[in-house]
């Protein structure tokens, strides 16, 4: 209904517009006096900020706006390249004039305004342009070398958790640009924490289009939030960095924190490096360069499970020349790593015949190193036609160790086993990834032709040393039997693939077009996976726990999509089709195996924008899903003592579908955000594990297809973020709703699992630039699980809340005192019968010195409670678990950091 009323609004306000009367006036230089031509005027309507119309001046000034009927306050927003932009309230009454006439409209440039010339000008401090919310942060005054990331927690819409993820309007960031380029692989956290606030000019916020729907123009409803940071014409050329170091007490260890940077920036020149070295949890590099990289091996990780020691170093160069058509983006990165800990885990697995609950604990010990490098080399060979060149690699090297103890109780209370085993891993991961593309753009509008190839290779070479003992009771009060197992394991795995894709558009005419675009996939893996038994190593390898095979897969699709786009309103629709053809030689069984899966993925979308300022979407997405040779075939290499796989080469394909819906809306005068996504998502014929228990508690696996069932999957979310004008307060609700259906079986018993998943979020967030910073948000979730079917009347309800608060507050620009605290309660359900609460409060206090604030001291409290207890909850269909492990506690630290920079001058 809003929707219908909104267009009949701009329906009325487009047939007002075109009788009636008119505005005009003449944009003007009061201070060298003369008149300006060529400057940007947009007409706004001031309670909604809708544009009305935009011009530009004429060469005298001039500008006019025609067929003008409304009698509500407007607005002009008027900008030119170095002149400071404003907006003039207008009151039109078109009863009593046909012409409105403003007259002579001063403007001033940047250059007098720099000459301390006082300027009254109502100036927006966040503007839409297009589909860009830029947020200009020029007159924001914040304490000396305060982060980007300090900035960016009081601009409304933006909210910074303290990991340094960034959502805004509650999409999360992907990645923080500067001046549009990379830095450091788009790692946000890195960007934000280590640039300075008063070299940001503006924050723009956008939705990123994929690299092809930039190239063609035609939209394909791929897009990312990105945040681009805009530096100073000032602050662009010349060096910066800082040195920090930090030691103290603590009840665990001694923490220590160390950390380097250097940047020099020169018009479009970036180096930069950096090095830390901590044990308190804190790394130079967030995860998203990991993860492009494929570099998130186990071992590397860090969740927050024991003690950590990283050291990471790392370079970074970025360059643009020959009138920008050549440029290049490199960085390297060094990292090792040594971590210890221990956990406990309960786990209550639910069968046909009772349950089976499992009490574990482990001890574990990992370090390594790594190695990884990219460089991406960018060259326009015209005007029309673009190369890219682009490679990551890495080479890492890892040892683990693991002692493990666990054992299994049935409903009736009687031990079924107990296992005990230890284990050594020696390990090294090689990975290298090149991709082509080219790119040609036609004289005829729209029409280009795209070629990529791209060349995968990862190694990875493995040592292991597993022995292991376990008991069998099986209900029995004395043991039943005993198996000893002793395993030395080698694994040599090499991966190749290679893709080339082919694509060209076209259009049609000024609304139609179409992408037509070829794939070609060819995989192939080279696997020796081999135990033998370890007091015995020039043995015959065990084949029931080994594998030695070659895989290979041959992908082929074609899709068609066609694209309509006239006035507000851009749609898509087409679908992909082909074929998958998957190879598997056993050398082991002495087999061959084919299989070929059909392919097909149909999609749509319709984009609406109901004005500039709020945007509707719609998109359909269909997927095949055909099975990997991990269902197919699973690997004796992964069998124990209690866990055997079965393969099933009867697997045929699921197929999903998703559908989505989307508004966006913005009001710049407001402050006012608004945001609701909504995904229906659903899978036919699911590939499940199936799950089959003895009264041993051992395991039997094996993937299978749920016949005739469908996964169902419903979530909504929901963003509202607006000032409190009284009170000076930016308030944001968060809310969300995730509920669905899903079958397992275990038993050969049919399980359907109903859950759900509510969360309302509040965040009231106050701050005055340079003397204080407060933010009080809180969250409460409440989960359902429920088990039907085989399983009857097994529920699992439970809340979780989550509260957070924290206070900056700045003293004559010296001293900064700092708060947090985080309340996390979980509570009690039907599993585990005491609720789980956490009360974490961190405090500092920090003093500058000399001068510019160069230098600072910092006494800092982490956990003055001691009460940072490792704690995770999980459930599944049939499975339920609660995992409790070491993690940093409670310590002091002193800081020492200094702030060094030297900008280089611009004549004025």
């Amino acid at each position: 209904m809003k929707f219908i009323i909104t267009i009949i609004f701009i329906s009325f306000g487009l047939v007002g517009l075109s009788q009636g009367s008119s505005i005009k006036g003449h944009v003007f230089d009061s201070v060298n006096n003369r008149f300006i031509g060529n400057a940007s005027v947009v007409l706004l309507n001031k309670k909604d900020s809708i544009i009305l119309g935009d011009t530009r001046s004429q060469s005298n000034g001039e500008f006019l706006f025609s067929g003008f009927r409304f009698n509500q306050p407007l607005l002009l927003f008027i900008s030119y390249p170095g002149y400071v932009s404003l907006t003039k309230e207008v009151v039109a009454n078109n009863t009593t004039k046909s012409e409105i006439d403003l007259g002579k409209i001063s403007f001033i440039s940047q250059v007098v305004l720099l000459q301390e010339v006082v300027v009254k000008s109502n100036i927006r401090s966040i503007q839409l342009r297009g589909d860009t919310l830029q947020y200009s942060t020029s007159a924001i005054k914040l304490p000396p070398n305060a982060s980007v990331e300090d900035l960016l927690k009081i601009l409304p819409g933006l909210q910074v958790d303290p990991s340094g993820k960034i959502t805004a309007q509650g999409k999360k960031v992907k990645k923080v640009l500067v001046d549009g380029e990379e830095f450091f692989s788009d790692d946000p956290v890195f960007v934000t924490r280590n640039l300075r606030s008063e070299m940001i000019a503006n924050v723009q916020v956008y939705d990123k289009k994929s690299d092809a729907a930039v190239f063609t123009g035609i939209e394909d409803g791929v897009k990312d939030k990105v945040i681009n940071l805009q530096l100073k014409q000032d602050k662009s050329t010349g060096v910066f960095g800082k040195l920090e170091t930090g030691t103290g007490k603590g009840i665990q260890y001694t923490p220590q924190n160390t950390q380097a940077m250097l940047n020099a920036f020169k018009k479009k020149q970036k180096f930069a490096s950096y090095f830390s070295s901590n044990n308190i949890g804190q790394f130079g590099l967030g995860s998203t360069e990991k993860n492009q990289l494929g570099l998130n091996n186990e071992q590397e990780k860090y969740d927050g499970k024991g003690l950590p020691e990283f050291s990471t170093a790392g370079l970074h160069f970025d360059n643009k020349w020959n009138n920008d058509f050549s440029s290049f983006n490199g960085d390297y990165y060094y990292s090792i790593f040594n971590i210890s800990g221990f956990d406990s885990n309960y786990t209550n697995t639910f069968l046909p015949s009772g349950t089976i609950r499992r009490f574990a604990n482990t001890d574990f010990q990992k370090s390594g190193f790594s190695h990884r490098a990219n460089v991406s080399y960018k060259q326009k060979v015209s005007k029309s036609a673009n190369i890219t060149l682009s490679s990551v690699a890495s080479f890492s090297k890892g040892e683990s160790g693991q002692q493990y103890t666990a054992s299994d109780i049935d409903n009736n209370e009687q031990l079924l086993n107990r296992i005990g085993s230890q284990s050594t891993t020696s390990n090294d991961n090689r990975k290298i990834k090149t991709t082509f593309l080219y790119q040609q753009k036609f004289k005829k509008a729209s029409r280009t032709l795209s070629v990529s190839f791209d060349y995968l290779f990862t190694g990875d070479d493995e040592q292991q040393v597993n022995l292991s003992r376990t008991e069998f009771y099986n209900g029995k009060p004395i043991i039943d039997s005993i198996r000893n197992l002793d395993l030395l394991r080698s694994r040599s795995q090499a991966h190749q693939s290679m893709l080339m894709g082919i694509s060209f558009s076209e259009k049609i005419n000024n609304s139609l077009s179409y992408i037509i675009s070829v794939n070609g996939t060819n995989d192939a893996n080279d696997d020796k996976n081999l135990s033998r038994r370890f007091l015995n190593p020039g043995g015959n390898i065990d084949p029931s726990f080994s594998t030695m095979r070659k895989d290979s897969r041959r992908l082929y699709t074609a899709s068609l999509s066609v694209n309509f786009n006239r006035g507000n309103l851009q749609a898509s629709f087409g679908s992909a089709g082909g074929t998958n053809q998957l190879t598997l030689i056993d050398n082991i069984l002495s087999r061959k195996l084919d299989k070929v899966f059909d392919v097909w993925r149909p999609f749509g979308r319709v984009d609406y924008s109901i004005n500039d300022n709020t945007s509707l979407g719609i998109s359909y997405r269909g997927n095949t899903l055909s099975p990997v040779f991990q269902e197919l075939s699973p690997y004796a290499f992964n069998n124990s003592q209690l866990i055997t796989f079965s393969e099933n080469l009867l697997i045929r394909n699921a197929f999903s579908n998703k559908l989505s819906i989307s508004y966006e809306s913005f009001k710049s005068l407001s402050k006012t955000f608004t945001a609701i996504v909504m995904n229906v998502t659903s899978v036919r014929n699911p590939i499940k594990m199936q799950s089959s228990i003895n009264t041993s508690g051992a395991y039997s696996l094996q993937y299978v297809n749920m016949i005739g069932m469908i996964d169902r999957d419903f979530e909504i979310t929901g963003f509202y973020s607006r000032p409190i004008e009284p009170l000076k307060i930016q308030f944001t609700l968060d809310v969300s709703s995730k509920t669905g259906e899903n079958y397992s079986y275990i038993n050969t018993s049919l399980n359907k699992l109903n859950y759900s998943t509510s969360s309302v979020g509040l965040l009231f967030s106050k701050n005055k630039p340079g003397i204080y910073d407060m933010q009080l948000g809180g969250t409460v979730l409440y989960d359902i699980n429920r088990l039907t079917e085989g399983i009857k009347n097994t529920r699992n309800d439970f809340f979780t809340y989550k509260m957070k608060s924290s206070v900056d507050y700045y003293i004559k620009d010296k001293i900064q005192f700092h708060s947090d605290i985080e309340f996390f309660r979980q509570g009690k359900n039907m599993i585990f019968a005491n609720n789980f609460d956490r009360l974490i409060w961190n405090l500092s206090l920090s003093k500058s010195f000399l001068s510019n604030n160069q230098l600072s001291l910092k006494v800092s409290g982490n956990d003055l409670l001691n009460s940072n207890a490792g704690f995770a909850r999980s459930a599944s269909s049939t499975f339920f678990s609660e995992n409790r492990y070491l993690t940093i506690q409670r310590y002091f630290m002193l800081t020492a950091t200094w702030n060094f920079t030297k900008y280089k001058q611009i004549k004025q």
